[in-house]
This record gives structure tokens, sequence and C-alpha cells, in this order.
């Protein structure tokens, strides 16, 4: 919906907050986020900046920043789904509204039951509300970090925006962060907190900051660790496919609310392909639908997503991206996302978007389902691979035993890990430790940063330690560490393009209802297998061939899907990376990491990195191409906001 910024200092500071200059020059670098309006507020407490994107009540009358007495002040990126249900209430209680936007709704809602009202949303946003006459400001993220919110703490004072690349402007950013570096190459993004700029913090999923005359305080609001299964009773699958289908008919029916026209994502895979089914089943017309891919043979799904928009009628549109553009899109979306790429396809998907916004301005998307249905089916069927590697493993039968311990020191190249937790980033990070300390200097301490690391996913294992499965942990920590980062993904390239992004998955109450969902209803044994009749495979090799992930939800779109679309092998987005590197690409990337700008970094060991991009391994191997793309990444990064 828009972007956001401001600087909160209740400590009687009688210095100025900031030029108003630099303030809007720094605001100024969101206008992607907000083409359509621009507002400030400033006052001695509080310097507050908004940038627009109309998508619902048009009227100027909705700009922001929006006033109450001069008292209460918000501005607010986002959306409240249910604000005319929340106005009803309000009215009843007296208030009365001068405009029909979710954005007076949740002025009001705050004004009149404090920031409690939160709870009571439905919605993605991310806001600051100032009540001057009490003297506090609460700053205050979704549940689960559909929209960004940076910040950073000097003393009293609080800066905060929705992009790093303002918010540098406004504030002392700080230099990289080497654990955010490290934690990029492991997991595509800083996990926690962390941003990669050492002085900037990302506002936490779930948490509000509340800021005073002399206290800032991080308070958490919302934690699915509240909402995860315990030992509860089994309902049965009729009823949690039924509630769970009765749930997204509603998530997907408030974002159709727009006072502009909707659209979806359709990449012919169940997510998305679901999400359009009940567009469609919702909508009074037909539905305009997306689709990207390459030229390049076996990296489209467009035969699928075609199957779909003819199914339900919808206003298809096709769009091929060549490979020719890529390395300048690249840095441009650098630029303007503030931090590198996660994945290569996040150009395609700005690239998308652009096209799209010719005919829409909201998108429907279908991130979440992965997370929280068990949807990697081969990360989360690898639990079983940890249990049969226990000493307390009861094997059906010596063979099965000799024939799984070979398989798994041929793929781990160890039969045994310390704790669960170990095992799961054996399969979850993506760049090895061994790798970070072949391409990384020798100059940073990748040992210690990796013990910290590791803490931040131990803490998530720990706390349900007792309580679930270790499919379940998996799931949790998917939710925690991962989703966020997908979250950011989506929210950076569709509004690089000034698209708003939703995602019906990560609506709070379909999460709080999956996190209570049996595991055996997500990750399903096929018919006529089982754990026994599959104890010799690895779990790579069991893997949606004897089993079904994200099964409850094919069972929810088992009427509205086809077979083909259902129970298709997961594809994801699928980008030609390493065949670039066989032509210009390999130069760019030459160009980029042994510059004398990069090797005066001093966070890259070039020796390795020059060796690694002139062999026939880049070409030839993907995880090696991600290598080399994702530190290139990261030097872009370094030219584009730390030279």
């Amino acid at each position: 919906m828009c972007g956001i910024q401001g600087i909160v200092d209740f400590s009687g500071s009688e210095s100025q907050l900031l030029s108003r200059a630099v303030f809007d020059e720094a605001l100024q670098m969101q206008a992607h986020r907000g083409p359509d309006g621009s507002g400030i507020y400033q006052s001695s407490e509080c310097l507050l900046g908004h940038r627009r994107l109309s998508i619902i009540d048009l009227d100027q009358r909705s700009n922001q920043p929006m006033c109450c007495n001069d008292r209460y002040i918000i501005v607010f990126n986002g959306e409240i789904y249910n604000h005319k249900e929340l106005r009803c209430d309000l009215e009843a209680r007296g208030v009365c509204f001068t405009t029909q936007s979710d954005t007076e709704v949740l002025l009001h809602g705050l004004r009149v039951e404090g920031v409690d009202f939160v709870q009571k949303c439905i919605g993605m946003f991310a806001f600051c509300y100032v009540d001057r006459e009490l003297g506090e400001a609460h700053i205050v993220r979704d549940r689960l970090g559909v929209k960004p919110l940076y910040y950073n703490v000097d003393g009293f004072r609080v800066s905060f925006s929705s992009t790093t690349a303002s918010l540098r402007r406004i504030c002392d950013a700080g230099n990289l962060s080497e654990e955010a570096l490290s934690s990029y190459l492991s997991f595509r993004y800083p996990i926690g907190d962390r941003t990669f700029f050492g002085q900037v913090k990302c506002l936490q999923p779930g948490y509000r900051l509340v800021v005073k005359k002399n206290k800032v305080e991080k308070v958490c609001y919302w934690d699915p660790l509240s909402f995860a299964r315990g030992r509860l009773d089994d309902k049965g699958e009729r009823y949690y496919r039924e509630h769970l289908a009765r749930l997204i008919q509603s998530s997907v029916r408030y974002r159709l609310i727009s006072d502009v026209a909707v659209g979806a994502y359709l990449s012919g895979g169940v997510d998305s392909s679901g999400v359009v089914a009940t567009m469609a089943a919702l909508s009074g017309s037909n539905i305009n639908t997306f689709t990207i891919g390459y030229d390049e043979s076996g990296f489209n799904e467009f035969e699928f997503a075609r199957d779909v928009a003819e199914k339900y009628q919808t206003n298809h549109r096709e769009i091929i991206q060549s490979s020719d553009d890529f390395a300048s899109s690249m840095r441009e979306l650098i630029r303007l996302k503030g931090a590198p790429l996660s994945v290569p396809n996040e150009v395609p998907i700005w690239k998308l978007s652009t096209e799209l916004k010719q005919h829409v301005s909201v998108v429907l998307s279908g991130e979440g389902a992965d997370e929280l249905f068990m949807g990697y089916g081969r990360l989360f069927r690898s639990a079983f691979d940890y249990e049969r590697m226990s000493p307390t493993y009861k094997w059906s039968c010596l063979k099965n035993h000799t024939t799984f311990m070979q398989a798994a020191m041929a793929y781990y190249g160890r039969v045994t890990f310390d704790e669960e937790v170990d095992h799961f980033l054996s399969r979850y990070s993506y760049t090895s430790f061994a790798d970070k300390q072949r391409f990384l200097s020798s100059q940073l301490d990748i040992g210690k940063i990796e013990s910290s690391l590791r803490e931040e996913f131990a803490s998530c294992f720990k706390e349900l330690d007792g309580k679930v499965s270790y499919e379940e942990k998996i799931s949790y920590v998917f939710l925690k560490h991962h989703l966020p980062g997908l979250l950011q993904r989506l929210d950076n390239a569709t509004m690089a393009a000034s698209v708003e992004g939703r995602v019906p998955f990560v609506d709070h109450r379909v999460v709080e209802f999956a996190l209570n969902i049996p595991a055996h209803y997500k990750l399903r044994w096929r018919k006529g297998w089982s754990k026994e009749a599959c104890e010799p495979f690895l779990s790579d090799t069991i893997s949606e061939k004897f089993d079904t992930p994200k099964y409850l939800l094919k069972k929810v779109f088992q009427s509205s899907l086809s077979e083909s679309i259902l129970y298709r092998r997961k594809v994801g987005f699928p980008v030609p990376l390493h065949n670039w590197f066989r032509g210009d690409f390999r130069q760019f990337a030459k160009d980029t990491l042994l510059s004398n700008e990069a090797k005066g970094r001093g966070i890259y060991n070039s020796k390795e990195i020059e060796k690694c991009v002139s062999s026939s391994a880049i070409e030839n191997d993907h995880r090696t191409a991600m290598n080399i793309w994702m530190l290139m990444n990261v030097e872009i990064f370094c030219q584009e906001h730390l030279s």
C-alpha cells in the first residue's frame, strides 16, 4: 500500500530531529512504494512521512499522515481487511468517521482501545501511532511480517522506515554486518532482527516498539509458539479439511477488497492455482492472472498455468523473460531493495509485477502454504532420516539398516548428529560452513558467527522440546525464520513496481489453525506405503514418490483443480542460472567479484573465487553457480549502498 518513515523522540532534547529537506529527500527514495501521494507531519517530538499507493478509498482525504485533534497521528503501510466490521463497532461507540479508509479505522481504534486494538485486526501492517499528549509512540509490525519495518535506536530516539535505503539517509546505519552476510549465504536472508547494516534492525513479526520519554522497549504481542500444537486430540481429517477450506475462502474474500483492480500470480503450482480457483468462485467477473518464465526448455510452467486459466476463464497473460538484461536488472533491484537478492527469481517477479501494473495494482500470491502445510517434502521427510540415525530406532530387518546407513553416509558424510538442529541445518543451509570458509576472507571470524546463527535456530527447537514432533519443529522454524524472508522478497519485488502483493495463506487465522493440524494430515504416506516399507530409502528418494506433501491442502482443492496440478512434483520457480555462466554472465561475475574495489573490501577470498569462476563447475553445477551468484549480490549491494 505505501512507504512510511519517521523519527520519534520524547526525551525533551532541544536539538532539531532532522533537517526537513533531508527528511523529504529520504522519503522520495520510497516514491516507488507510493506514487500516488506524499505527506509529512512535523512537531517537536516526531517527524513522520508517508508515500501513498492508493488501494482503499482513493479520496485525498485519506492521505497520510492522518491526525486527530493534533494529538493522535498515524503513518500506516498495509491493509486492515476487516476495517468495515471494525468501523461498525466503533460507530456504535460514538466514533464519527470522515473517510472510508482503513487508516482512519485503525487510528480511531487505537485512540479508543489502545494498542491492543491490533489484536482485532485481520491484515498486513506496519505503522507508527503517536499520542503526543501521553508522550508515547507505538511502532508496530504485523503478526507474520508481510510488511517490512526497519529501525535504528540512538539513545531514546527511534528512526524507522519501510526501506533501509531511506533509513540510512536519516540516521547512522553503520557498516556491513558480518553476521547478516554469513546468514544470507547460508539461509538467503539475514535471520532474526539482523539486517546488512550494523546499526539497523528489522522489527520482527508480531512485535512492537514502545517509545516513551526515557524508555524504548520491544514487546511481543503475537507469537506462533502460543498456537503450536501440543498433545491435542486428533479431530479427524474431515474436520480439519472443512475448517481449513472455510478459513481459506474467508481469507481470499478479504483480500479481494479493493477500490482498484485485483489480479493473481499463476504459476500452475498447487498454491497459486488454489488461490485462483478460490478467487474465481468468489468473483463476479473474470479475474486477471499472470505468469512468467524463460524461453529455455524446462524453465517455465506455462502449460500448467494455462490449464488453470482455461478452466476458470481468466484474463491470462504470459510473459517471457529474456536473460539479456538480467545483470542490469539485478543491480537496479538491489538498489531499490537495499539488500542482496535472495534468489534469482526475484528479478522475474519484479519484471512480472512491472508488466501487470498496466492492468492491476493488487496481486494475490501463494506464499506461506509450503511452510504451513509441509510443502518442502524432502526437507520435512528428512526427519525420518534423523529418526533412523538414532541408535534407539527399532529396525524391521538388518538388511534395511545396512542399506540406509550406506546411503546416509554417502549423502550426509556421517550417520550421527548431536541434535535435531544440527541435522536440520545440514539440510537447510544453502552454503556450507566449509564453502563460507573457502570463499570468505580469513579475517572474518566465521566460526564465531556460525555459532551465533546456530543458537538462533536451536532456541526455536528448544521452545518446542517435548511438545511436538521433529517435522512440526521444522514447520515452526520455517514460519519464524524462512517465511519472513519470502514475504520480504515478494514485498520488494512488487512494491518496486508500485504493486501491492497480498498473501491469503498468511492470514493469521489460517496460521493459528494450521499450527494445530496433526503432521500426518500435512505429510502423508501414499496408499500402500509406510515408514516400515521405506526404511531403506533416504528422504530425497521417498519424497513425492511414496508420500504426499501438503496432503490436507490438496484435499481442500480436490474438487477445484485437476490431478495433474495437485500431484505433480514440486518445481519451484526455475531460473537457468548455470546456463548463463556459459556466456557473458561469467565475465560479469569476474568484473564484479575480482575488481580492485571488491578485493579491497577484505571480505572475499579472491583467489578461491577466481578459481571457481574460471572452472567448468560454475556452468555445470547449479549449487556452485548459486554460491557465486550470491557473492555477486553481496558485492553489488556494497557498491550501491556502502561505497
